[in-house]
């Protein structure tokens, strides 16, 4: 779906889409979007530029970070963006600011601005983009989830571990031998 910028010069502009996510249409293979992405929102003309408001509401799959399970996890995701006209390399500049290639450095305000190209916002790539940007960078199922145990793999929010509690890395056994000279010579 594409939202025409001339459809909203006399008002505002709203919709309401479903737009179908799959796992190949993602950069990031950590998530899953099992179904649709409701999305809904407006998009005002406010001179020269345009404000595109949205809501994004999915559900996504992910692998805890800690025990490896599958969850899913329910998203309602608003968001706000500057909305300019320009072409496939970039927002139109009146004074020609920038190298010829169209490569700058990216200011906090470009963070929140859509460029148009030709006149239209494509909603699947921008919903697209912001799924892949709401994957969290370390999922957890749980704020409390105790992950595997790092000795014996078990889960250990499923059943006790029985490994003891710290198991030293023989590569630092040496610093051990100097940590008791040490502690020996400030005792003696």
């Amino acid at each position: 779906m594409h939202l025409q910028l001339d459809q909203a010069r006399s008002g505002p502009l709203r919709w309401s889409d479903a737009i179908g996510v799959a796992a190949a249409d993602l950069r990031r293979n950590e998530a899953l979007v099992p179904g649709t992405v409701d999305c809904e929102g407006s998009l005002t003309f406010t001179g020269p530029d345009f404000l595109l408001q949205t809501r994004l509401r999915y559900r996504h799959r992910l692998r805890c970070d800690r025990c490896l399970t599958p969850y899913e996890e329910d998203v309602d995701l608003p968001l706000a963006f500057v909305v300019t006209a320009g072409d496939a390399d970039g927002p139109a500049t009146a004074d020609g600011e920038g190298d010829p290639h169209g490569a700058r450095e990216l200011e906090p305000e470009d963070l929140s601005t859509l460029v148009a190209v030709d006149g239209a916002i494509d909603l699947f790539r921008l919903v697209r983009e912001q799924v892949e940007l709401n994957v969290p960078m370390k999922p957890t199922c749980d704020p409390a989830c105790r992950g595997l145990c790092p000795q014996c793999g078990v889960d250990r929010n499923r059943e006790a571990c029985t490994c003891s509690g710290e198991r030293v890395d023989p590569r630092w056994a040496g610093l051990e031998a100097v940590r008791e000279r040490l502690a020996g010579s400030l005792t003696g």
